[in-house]
């Protein structure tokens, strides 16, 4: 019997590579070799995942491997909230090919941004999770209601309708969404150019409003002037029946003092308790809002018109709506009295002599007053007009606006 037929089973798999061999070598050939490839694989944006055959390989683009077997593959990527174009691409690699495939990358969905930034992104009432600046992909395409929240703030309009296009990010910018301070907390402090503090706990206040977060739509300060110990201050002077009318309502009998929203503070020289207390506030919402808009020209007399909006039913009755404004930097060469103090901000100078009463508002029904103001020598554009709700029995402020305010909201 042949030698090959007496080969059992087990005997065949020990003989096989050896008898390949032996006609490999019989017949003078070379078996066949097949060299590795190169390929890079992109994507713009970078950073996308990169799958081989239907396997995530842990690397992301742009990346180049080395050592891919030649063969037909097929290539794709992954990034959250991206889509790739195309979606896979196939590639034929032969022996020692280098080979780069480019994927580009689009997202359907909107783009907010606020000012202030950080505000949580809503889309058809349903909290994303995300916060400004911020983009909100794999969106279907259609109509969507944008709408923002955050603690303090009213998001107004309440929400926009954006029409979200396959492929295509829209943008909603402040303009068309804003953030507006629930409330802007009032400030009142006293003094006199003869109080050796007094310069100090000005400039606390002239700081605490510069800080972030705390512009004139957060924190609104104004300066009154009291009759002693120097009773030739020049700020007094320029009004002292009205700087007296102020400091006698609140029955002001030592400088410096300062009242948050009508409520005196323990230390005005303190920085950091002001700061605590206006936030404080903040979280309170008096359920109305302060607009004032004023006609500042070369004339001497200022028309004011202050809007109450009511964003639910309020009852004013017992608050009377203060109306008045400051000069907002006051320099003299030299100083004008014995604390050194130069440079004064944000300086009391005339009010409405007759405070307009007030009584309830319905939600959605706002309230206006046409008032008027008498600029005096100050400069048309050194003045900022402001307005404040009041209630008599208890002084507490409920609720202030002003022309800084107005203005900052307007800005881009």
């Amino acid at each position: 019997m042949p030698l090959v037929r007496r080969l059992t089973a087990a005997s065949r798999l020990l003989w096989a590579p050896l008898l390949v061999t032996m006609m490999v070598v019989g017949c003078g050939r070379v078996a066949p070799v097949y060299e590795p490839a190169t390929l890079t694989v992109r994507s713009t944006p970078p950073g996308a995942a990169i799958m081989i055959d239907g396997a995530a390989t842990g690397q992301v683009t742009p990346f180049t491997f080395t050592g891919v077997s030649a063969a037909a593959h097929q290539v794709s990527v992954e990034l959250a909230e991206w889509q790739a174009d195309p979606g896979m691409i196939p590639v034929d690699l032969r022996p020692l090919d280098d080979v780069a495939v480019d994927f580009a990358l689009f997202q359907t969905g909107v783009r907010v941004t606020s000012e202030p930034a950080g505000a949580r992104i809503l889309v058809d009432g349903v909290d994303t999770g995300k916060v400004t600046p911020a983009t909100v992909a794999g969106l279907q395409p259609g109509t969507v209601n944008i709408s923002l929240a955050k603690d303090t703030w009213l998001c107004l309009p309440a929400s926009v309708a954006v029409d979200v296009v396959e492929g295509a990010v829209a943008e909603v910018t402040p303009q068309q969404l804003g953030l507006r301070s629930r409330r802007t907390v009032m400030l009142e402090s006293f003094g006199n150019v003869n109080c050796g503090t007094c310069a100090q706990a000005a400039q606390n206040l002239v700081d605490l409003c510069a800080r972030d977060g705390y512009g004139p739509d957060r924190a609104l300060f104004v300066e009154y002037s009291v009759s002693w110990p120097n009773p030739t201050d020049p700020m007094y002077l320029a009004n002292p029946t009205e700087n007296a009318e102020r400091y006698t309502f609140y029955w002001v009998m030592a400088t410096p003092l300062l009242f948050v929203e009508g409520v005196a503070q323990p230390d005005a020289l303190d920085a950091v308790a002001p700061g605590n207390a206006v936030a404080a506030r903040w979280d309170v919402d008096p359920g109305f809002l302060v607009d004032v808009g004023a006609v500042v020209e070369v004339g001497a007399s200022i028309p004011v018109t202050v809007t109450l909006t009511p964003l639910r039913d309020v009852d004013l009755t017992g608050c009377s709506l203060y109306v008045a404004f400051y000069e907002d930097v006051v320099a003299y060469d030299t100083p004008p009295g014995t604390n050194g103090q130069s440079v004064f901000h944000h300086v009391f100078r005339d009010r409405v002599d007759a405070r307009p009463a007030l009584g309830p508002l319905t939600a959605g029904q706002p309230a206006t007053f046409e008032v008027s103001l008498n600029r005096g020598a100050t400069a048309p554009g050194n003045l900022t007009v402001y307005a404040f709700v009041q209630r008599t029995a208890d002084k507490a402020v409920l609720q202030a606006g002003s022309t800084a305010a107005t203005v900052k909201a307007q800005q881009p």
